[in-house]
C-alpha cells in the first residue's frame, strides 16, 4: 500500500532542486493566490487555494531537505505523507485546478505555482492517482493516436471529406513550409475548421500540408504531468515535421498543445527545435499584415455586439494578445467590447488542464464559469470569440448548463468567412 506514496514522493524529492527549494521557501502566505484562483472563487473551498495545492510538494521538501521540516515530524507538529494524502490530493489538483497561471501571474514574490502545482500532478499521476477518465484518454492517445480513440483511418477520412466540395487538403507533402497540426477537439466538435483552416492557407498561397503521422497536436502527458508521455507524443509531430522537411510548425485553436511543443518540450530535451512553432493566430496576423490575405472591414460589424476570451494558454503563457485584436477591430471596429479583465489578467474558462476530461470536475468548473458569465454579461455582449476549442467547448458546455443565450465562435471561422476572394 505504500507504493502509491512512495512513488509520489520519489518525484518530488526528484523535482525538489535550488529552483523549487527558492519558490517554496519565498512563499508568504499572503493569500493572493487564492483571490486569483477562479475555483476559490466560486466555491469559498479553502483547499482550492492555489497555495494549499501545492502542499504535498512543501511538506516533502521540508521533511526531507530541512532541519525544522524534521523537527515538526518528530514533534508531531506535522505528519509525514500517506496513501490518504495522495488520493485526497487529487481532489484539489486534478478537480480544482486547469493550470491556467493566473496564481502565478499575480503572487508578489513571483512564485510560479503554476509550475509547482504541475510538479504535484506529476506526483499524483506517478502514483496513478489521477482520475480515470485522464487515464483513458492518456491510453488512447499513446496506443492510436488521439484521446478519443480515433486512428489514422478517421483522421484520413476527415481529411478526404471535402473533396467532393473541391478542396483538396494537402497530406505528408515533403517540402511544404508550414505543417498544420489540430486538436483532437476539432475532428469531434469543430470539423468545419478543416474548411476555414484550407479557405485561410490557400488564400494566403501558403505551401502547407497536413500529416497522418503527426495530426494530433492534443497532448495527454502535458495535461497529466507525465514528462515521458508528453515527450513520446510531442515526437511524432517533432519527428514528422523533420521528415517532411517543413519550416514551421502551425498549432490550429489549441492552447496547450502550441505551448507544449513551442516551450515544454525544447526545455525538455534542452535544445531548439529546427523549425518554428506558431499558433494559428499569430499567422493569420502575419498574413493580414502583409497583405497575403484581404478581409472585408466590418464584416462582422452586425446586430450582435462580440467580446474576445483571452485563452490561458494561448494569451496569458504564449503571449499572443496583440494579434488576434488587431484582426477583431478589423472586422467589428464597433461592435466589440472588451471584458474587465482582459490580456494576461483575464479569468479562465475553467475546462483547461484537462477538467473537461473527467466527470469529477464538472461542478467545480460549471461554478467557475459563473464569474464568466458576469464578465461577458459586463461587456454586453452576446457572442464570445476564443482562439482555443477547448475553451470553444467550455463555454458551449457552461451556456447551456447555465441557461445562458450567448454565443461563441472561433477567430478561424471569422477570418475564413470574411476573406476578400481574388
Amino acid at each position: 500500500m505504500d507504493t502509491q506514496k512512495d512513488s509520489a514522493i520519489n518525484l518530488f524529492v526528484q523535482k525538489s532542486g535550488g529552483r523549487v527549494a527558492a519558490l517554496l521557501e519565498a512563499c508568504t502566505r499572503c493569500g493572493m493566490c487564492a483571490e486569483a484562483c477562479h475555483y476559490y472563487q466560486a466555491t469559498g473551498v479553502p483547499e482550492y487555494a492555489p497555495v494549499w495545492k501545492v502542499e504535498l510538494l512543501r511538506r516533502t521538501y521540508e521533511q526531507r531537505f530541512t532541519l525544522a521540516g524534521r523537527a515538526k515530524v518528530a514533534l508531531g507538529i506535522e505528519k509525514p505523507i500517506t496513501n490518504e494524502d495522495i488520493e485526497e490530493w487529487q481532489k484539489y489538483d486534478y478537480a480544482a485546478c486547469s493550470l491556467c497561471g493566473k496564481c502565478t501571474f499575480v503572487c508578489p514574490m513571483g512564485i510560479d505555482l503554476a509550475s509547482l502545482i504541475k510538479i504535484v500532478r506529476g506526483g499524483l499521476t506517478s502514483a496513478g492517482v489521477l482520475p480515470e477518465g485522464l487515464h483513458k484518454k492518456c491510453v488512447n492517445q499513446e496506443e492510436k493516436g488521439s484521446p478519443n480513440g480515433f486512428t489514422e483511418k478517421e483522421w484520413a477520412d476527415w481529411f478526404h471529406s471535402l473533396e467532393e466540395e473541391g478542396i483538396e487538403i494537402p497530406i505528408d507533402k515533403k517540402g511544404a513550409d508550414s505543417l498544420i497540426v489540430f486538436t483532437v477537439l476539432e475532428i469531434t466538435a469543430f470539423r468545419e475548421n478543416l474548411r476555414h483552416m484550407a479557405r485561410i492557407m490557400n488564400a494566403a498561397g501558403e505551401n502547407w500540408t497536413v500529416s497522418l503521422k503527426g495530426r494530433d497536436a492534443f497532448n495527454m502527458g502535458a495535461v497529466t504531468s507525465n514528462g515521458k508521455l508528453m515527450k513520446t507524443l510531442a515526437d511524432r509531430i517533432v519527428n514528422t515535421a523533420k521528415e517532411l522537411d517543413v519550416k514551421r510548425v502551425i498549432v490550429t485553436e489549441c492552447g496547450h498543445g502550441f505551448t507544449t511543443l513551442r516551450d515544454g518540450y525544447p526545455n525538455a530535451i534542452g535544445q531548439k527545435l529546427p523549425f518554428e512553432i506558431e499558433h494559428i493566430t499569430e499567422v493569420m496576423a502575419q498574413f493580414f499584415r502583409e497583405g497575403r490575405i484581404k478581409l472585408q472591414e466590418g464584416y462582422w460589424d452586425n446586430g450582435r455586439k462580440f467580446t474576445f476570451h483571452d485563452s490561458c494558454r494561448i494569451q496569458r503563457t504564449g503571449g499572443i494578445m496583440d494579434e488576434p485584436r488587431e484582426i477583431i477591430h478589423h472586422l467589428i471596429p464597433t461592435k466589440y467590447q472588451e471584458m474587465a479583465h482582459n490580456r494576461e489578467n483575464s479569468i479562465c474558462c475553467g475546462g483547461g488542464g484537462g477538467m473537461r476530461g473527467f466527470d469529477e470536475g464538472y461542478d467545480n468548473r460549471m461554478a467557475a464559469f459563473t464569474i464568466k458569465i458576469d464578465e461577458i454579461k459586463g461587456a454586453g455582449a452576446d457572442t464570445v470569440i476564443t482562439t482555443c476549442t477547448n475553451c470553444r467547448l467550455q463555454f458551449l458546455e457552461g451556456f447551456k448548463h447555465h441557461n445562458q443565450t450567448t454565443e461563441v465562435t472561433g477567430l478561424v471561422r471569422l477570418v475564413s468567412e470574411a476573406l476578400v476572394e481574388a
